[in-house]
């Protein structure tokens, strides 16, 4: 099966959403939900990881511009096809954190694109302020005017900069971090600079078993120069994504 996915995904000259691609995706996330087994990561899976990251930007950039330009944008993004895994995921996270955290009202975002499904979910449902910080001028920009067409701009917030370069002073209850923080070569440098910030937990999206086939797994030794692990979820249903919640060590 893992064959016949990368032929299929290599094949796609064009990642924008459209049937041929949907159909591709569609079809990879029910197998990865449906056989959940132990997947050792190579080369050619790696690949797979490149392909499902490209065709998220895309799917993001365009469902971004359809739900900000709808007639009823709220309606428009209840009907986005990932809305509900979203809603999903971003409350088992929510509800995790709060073991640590009982009242978690200012997050920080780390890299989250032009489609910030995961702040706007926070801040309806859960009254979170959000900011977030995207080097991508792209994302800023359709991510700021989806936020308005959605009367969020009270509680979500954008700024345009580097990670690497970014201060901050005030203090967060939670940071979220991209997970493609990990494949940067600048790694060390980011996950440094962003433990130098004010904030009491940090949660970051990780994979297991065939899961790993949509996205990549974070591997923890990559974290331990500069944070605790408090907790690992793995969710075994229609939840694709698991999540680590982390804490700083002091005195780094």
């Amino acid at each position: 099966m893992i064959e016949k996915f990368y032929k299929k995904l290599k094949s796609l000259t064009d990642l924008k959403p459209k049937d041929e691609v949907n159909n591709v995706f569609s079809e990879l996330c029910k197998y990865v939900v449906e056989n959940d087994k132990k997947l050792k990561v190579n080369k050619k899976i790696l690949e797979i990881n490149e392909i499902c990251s490209k065709a998220e930007f895309e799917m993001e950039k365009f469902y971004s511009k359809k739900i900000a330009n709808s007639q009823n944008p709220k309606q428009e993004l209840k009907n986005f096809i990932y809305y509900q895994n979203y809603e999903k995921l971003t409350k088992l996270e929510f509800l995790n954190a709060s073991f640590f955290e009982e009242n978690i009202k200012e997050v920080l975002f780390v890299g989250w694109g032009p489609l910030p499904l995961t702040a706007i979910i926070l801040a309806t449902n859960f009254q979170v302020n959000c900011k977030i910080v995207d080097y991508s001028e792209e994302a800023i920009n359709l991510g700021e005017r989806l936020i308005e067409s959605l009367n969020l701009k009270e509680k979500i917030s954008f700024v345009e900069k580097d990670i690497l370069e970014y201060k901050d002073e005030k203090n967060y209850d939670l940071v979220y971090v991209a997970s493609l923080v990990f494949g940067n070569d600048f790694q060390d440098e980011i996950l440094k600079n962003i433990s130098n910030l004010n904030f009491k937990k940090l949660l970051t999206r990780t994979s297991h078993g065939t899961r790993k086939l949509l996205y990549k797994k974070i591997k923890t030794k990559n974290l331990k120069k500069y944070f605790k692990k408090e907790l690992i979820v793995h969710p075994k249903n229609e939840i694709i994504n698991s999540f680590i919640i982390l804490s700083k060590k002091e005195n780094v």
